[in-house]
């Protein structure tokens, strides 16, 4: 659930809640990134295959984790080597680069 005031941003992807809230305020007054559910299953067999890649900037922030900047970099490994080895069900890679340019 989510609860939004007048002048509040809603920037996500079209999922939930937002598909709820699009209805009632309009898709146009909303920053929606990412990959719709008709594209999913098409951008998930493109992923596990390689054909989709990780961004530069996802990259970057993958690379500072690894270096142990925030902290023990095992506390991590089991989220970030996932989605680095291409098993990335939720596409957070696909969508980063999206969630950046909204």
């Amino acid at each position: 659930m989510k609860f939004v005031m007048n002048g509040a941003l809603i920037i996500g992807t079209m999922d939930g809640a937002n598909v709820e809230i699009a209805e009632e305020i309009g898709e146009e007054n909303m920053f929606i990134f990412g990959a719709r559910l008709n594209e999913v299953d098409n951008i998930r067999n493109r992923v596990r295959s390689g054909r989709i890649g990780i961004c530069n900037e996802l990259r970057e922030v993958f690379d500072v984790i690894r270096s142990g900047r925030f902290g023990n970099y095992g506390e991590f490994a089991s989220v970030i080597d996932p989605l680095a080895s291409n098993n990335d069900f939720y596409l957070v890679c696909f969508d980063f680069a999206l969630f950046l340019e909204a």
